[in-house]
């Protein structure tokens, strides 16, 4: 975890220091589906991907004929959805099961270090491609779910005092890898950014594993 954060720190005084040189500044919207990494995974939920947006800025530093570095700072939704049935019991003492849907939203501070190359095919038109690792950190969590057509969410944490737990790490690493076209300084583009770490918190994964 101490490695994860000092690297995080590098990397952002990298990009200021970056910006402050000059380089290329640019703005960054992008969506995909993302679908956690998780364990425990045999607890009978079948996790779906939701879409995940985020957006923010690149800082782009040429290297040399035609390779370059690109990082940036982005805020990145991430998370998971499922379809669960809870049960209640009425007055009378029946019970009755309804279908619950469940949300779990990650909001995550992305950092990327790409090395890239692009190739000229026209004036200002450029194709390119890159990756790179993507550092992230996780900023705000929650669980949303609908219950009889309502909609609520509660936090992500669990326990109570000294005994609280997170639901999920701080930290997350991936890898982006990223292919598109260039005109001007508009640049479209198609990625992939597997995740390597299991997001569930280590009391998490001892608290499962001791049966509970």
């Amino acid at each position: 975890m101490r490695t994860l954060t000092r690297i995080f720190i590098i990397a952002l005084f990298s990009i200021i220091i970056m910006d402050a040189s000059g380089q290329n500044v640019g703005f960054k919207v992008a969506s995909s589906w993302t679908n956690a990494k998780l364990t425990p995974s045999d607890d009978g939920l079948d996790r779906k991907a939701q879409v995940a947006p985020k957006l923010g800025f690149i800082f782009e530093m040429p290297v040399y004929k035609g390779l370059f570095l690109q990082t940036g700072l982005y805020a990145s939704l991430s998370g998971y959805r499922y379809k669960d049935t809870v049960s209640f019991t009425n007055d009378e003492g029946s019970t009755y099961d309804i279908e619950s849907k469940n949300k779990y939203i990650l909001l995550y501070l992305d950092l990327p270090v790409n090395f890239g190359y692009k190739h000229e095919i026209g004036d200002n038109l450029n194709v390119f491609g890159m990756l790179g690792p993507v550092f992230r950190y996780l900023t705000y969590s929650t669980h949303a779910f609908q219950i009889n057509g309502e909609w609520d969410n509660e936090s992500t944490s669990f326990g109570e005092g000294d005994n609280k737990k997170e639901l999920f790490k701080d930290f997350d690493i991936g890898l982006n890898i990223e292919a598109g076209v260039q005109f001007d300084r508009f640049e479209f583009s198609i990625y992939y950014m597997p995740c390597f770490s299991n997001i569930y918190s280590d009391d998490v994964i001892e608290h499962a594993d001791n049966g509970a």
